[in-house]
């Protein structure tokens, strides 16, 4: 969900609910009030009465008016103390039940005591408190929906800023020679973020550049003072006066040089690939090309005993000729080198990916790190964790989308170009 949104939300419901207590109380003070002037015009009425019976000493005539009735009713006992109350009774104008305000006490006239009853309609009051609690209500919703378009649009326009930068880091590339541009805004706090960004951002790309350009200088110059190791070591061992010891050091030498070479050679192929040096495309034929590395892995895969099955169809992909020979050498490479003897190896390609699922004996890879330079698992000793390293670049550099799965001690990985 997002934060105008939740704000949205949280904001409507707290309103809502301050807006309906509020009613709420409104309605029963406004009733309160309009029944306590109801209440006192009804001990004017009773004032007047206890006059003309102090004048006359006779009850006044008992004269029902419009929303007013006055009874008197000859008790032995009269009522030593007034009480109001509100009851329903027949009103005979309207010719149904109608809300009342009673006042009822004792008086003596004549020698006589009398229960005196006042009752006033409480209809009008009840109109009165209802077109207040309608106007209320009404002026209530409609300064809701104001304030939820107010919230919706406004916060909308408000936040655009802080959208418009997230939308620039989310395009935002290291690898890639482009500087963030963010939207002016008059906003502080978001002039405060977009610059935060576009410092860390800046700095970060500094940083990769200067760490890339050593990886790339440093491959370089390897590759000379390697040659020349291979080179001394190729005319030591082709000696004859080396003892048994002596061939074996070499040897061991010989083969961390190799070791050392592969990575210098990985290396410099992921900076060539970050530096886009194999821009050229061209549509490749995706079936024919697996058929040439599956013969050209199939010594090694009878050697080993490995069953290979295939289902491809013929496929055309457009990417460098190049990058496409060195992700298909990879894939076979890294299910071959994580088999086992008498396993297996499947690959099929279809309309819009290639599948390659290899037998291991090995646990399922890290999913997280997976794809990250010099990952691998403790049993791949004498590997440099650069080849599924190299499969991710190739593959993001031709547009393609990478997967992989672990199932019933089978590795899957899945290279789609239709996404």
């Amino acid at each position: 969900m997002k934060l105008f949104a939740k704000y949205n939300r949280v904001n409507l419901i707290a309103t809502i609910i301050i807006f309906l207590l509020s009613s709420a109380a409104f309605y029963v003070a406004i009733h309160y009030i309009l029944v306590s002037q109801v209440d006192d015009d009804l001990r004017i009425e009773q004032r007047e009465i206890e006059t003309y019976v102090k004048e006359h000493n006779v009850l006044p005539e008992s004269i029902s008016v419009k929303d007013q009735k006055i009874d008197y009713v000859l008790v032995s006992e009269s009522v030593k103390k007034r009480k109001f109350k509100t009851v329903a009774a027949f009103d005979p104008e309207d010719k149904e039940k109608s809300s009342f305000r009673v006042l009822q006490f004792g008086l003596n006239a004549g020698d006589k005591q009398y229960d005196v009853t006042v009752a006033k309609s409480l209809e009008g009051t009840d109109d009165l408190a209802d077109s207040i609690l309608l106007i209320t209500s009404t002026t209530i919703l409609l300064i809701l929906i104001v304030s939820f378009l107010i919230n919706r649009f406004l916060l909308r326009r408000l936040w655009k800023p802080f959208y418009d930068a997230l939308g620039s880091v989310k395009k935002f590339r290291i690898e890639k020679k482009q500087s963030l541009n963010f939207p002016s805004t008059n906003i502080e706090e978001f002039s405060f973020m977009n610059q935060t960004l576009e410092k860390a951002t800046r700095q970060a790309q500094e940083d990769y550049l200067l760490l890339k350009e050593f990886t790339e200088n440093a491959s370089h110059e390897m590759q000379t003072p390697l040659a020349i190791m291979r080179s001394k070591l190729d005319l030591l061992i082709q000696g004859e006066n080396l003892s048994e010891e002596q061939t074996k050091t070499i040897q061991s030498t010989y083969q961390a040089i190799e070791k050392l070479a592969r990575l210098n050679q990985s290396l410099l192929l992921l900076a060539k690939i970050e530096n886009n040096q194999f821009a050229e495309t061209s549509l490749i034929d995706l079936k024919q090309k697996i058929e040439e590395k599956i013969d050209s892995f199939n010594e090694l895969w009878q050697n080993q005993n490995i069953a290979v099955s295939r289902s491809l169809k013929e496929v055309s992909v457009k990417m460098n000729p190049e990058l496409a020979d060195i992700l298909l050498n990879n894939l076979l490479s890294n299910a071959t080198r994580h088999n086992f003897p008498q396993g297996s190896i499947r690959i099929e390609l279809s309309n819009d990916h290639l599948k390659i699922i290899n037998s291991s004996s090995q646990k399922e890879l890290d999913q997280q790190r997976l794809f990250s330079r010099f990952y691998k698992q403790p049993e791949g000793k004498g590997q440099n964790g650069l080849g599924l390293s190299i499969i991710k670049q190739i593959c993001d550099a031709s547009g393609f989308g990478t997967r992989y799965s672990f199932e019933e001690k089978q590795h899957i990985f899945i290279i789609s170009w239709q996404n």
